[in-house]
């Protein structure tokens, strides 16, 4: 039953909103460049009546408000611009789980076919997290592909890499996805006007895009950003492994001493990965990414459980 909305509920919109906004114009709204030729090779600088030179990164000032990464390169510049990009990853996957999971779902509900098989599988990967099946590996590959070498490792096996990432992300959630979709099919299905709908000759498309669909519609939005939130939560604890999906380059090499893979679009994933490296040198590195993240999860969270309480469920989905 739809519940009259709260305070509460407009300002989850509300923050959500903010995010979007930043999400679509935070390439414009960056107080910094971060292309090649906005890179700080060194300040200068006087103290003590003597000229000193710095060089990146620096520490959160009143030019740079969270600081900077190696290349000299504006923190909440590089948030701003690489929102879209880690949402947009996660959209993808979601989807991608959501093409397998939703059809298989609603085939097993409504003719009871591969029940005990998809009840299996679905208890096979829920036992275990999700992070310790993917974590072996993928950073066994990344490992052992050399990609840690950035621009020098071998273009297709990054190729094979980034494809092998996607498939096993989008794996690992259609079991319990698919299930999940089956058991809420298998409850309306039961349902007196659905079987009526069959004894009249309505076919399996008509019984699902007529009746299933209206009445899961509040269930399949609350499943989808349940999906997309648990996809999001999945890639930040890989990250904090320096498992990304890419959209890196490599400053420094062997012979310099040094090689630091960081993030090109301020993807914050890769921010995360990065900064994870350098938590006791440079902790503001980490700190404004991390925060980032968990504030737009936190967000994200509120937002749903805002949702359920307006529009009300009659189980619990998560």
């Amino acid at each position: 039953m739809r519940k009259r909305p709260s305070t509460a509920f407009y300002i989850s919109i509300a923050i959500l909103a903010l995010f979007l906004l930043v999400m679509v114009f935070g390439t414009w709204l960056k107080p910094h460049g971060i292309s090649p030729e906005d890179k700080i090779n060194m300040i200068q600088y006087q103290e003590d009546g003597k000229t000193r030179y710095a060089i990146p990164p620096y520490a959160p000032n009143s030019t740079f408000l969270l600081g900077t990464d190696h290349r000299g390169f504006d923190m909440l510049s590089l948030l701003l611009n690489g929102l879209k990009y880690t949402l947009g990853t996660a959209l993808g996957l979601t989807l991608l789980r959501f093409a397998v999971a939703l059809p298989w779902g609603l085939g097993s509900g409504m003719t009871g076919r591969g029940r005990g098989l998809l009840r299996s599988l679905q208890w096979a990967v829920a036992a275990v997290p999700a992070f310790i099946f993917l974590y072996p590996p993928l950073a066994g590959m990344y490992y052992g592909l050399r990609l840690d070498l950035g621009a020098k490792a071998d273009p297709h096996n990054k190729l094979l890499y980034s494809i092998t990432f996607i498939i096993l992300i989008t794996l690992i959630g259609i079991f319990p996805l698919a299930h999940q979709i089956a058991d809420r099919t298998r409850y309306y299905s039961g349902k007196m006007f659905i079987e009526a709908s069959r004894l009249m000759g309505g076919s399996f498309w008509h019984r699902t895009l007529r009746h299933i669909f209206p009445s899961m519609r509040n269930e399949m939005m609350f499943i989808f950003l349940s999906e997309f939130m648990q996809v999001l939560f999945l890639l930040g604890q890989l990250a904090v492994f320096n498992i990304v999906l890419g959209g890196t380059e490599t400053i420094g090499d062997e012979e310099a001493g040094f090689q630091i893979t960081i993030s090109t679009s301020g993807e914050w994933l890769s921010l995360i990965a990065y900064g994870a490296r350098y938590i006791r040198l440079h902790p503001w590195i980490i700190l404004s990414a991390g925060t980032s993240f968990a504030l737009l999860f936190l967000s994200l969270q509120f937002f749903l459980n805002q949702l359920k309480r307006r529009y009300g469920e009659e189980r619990q989905l998560m």
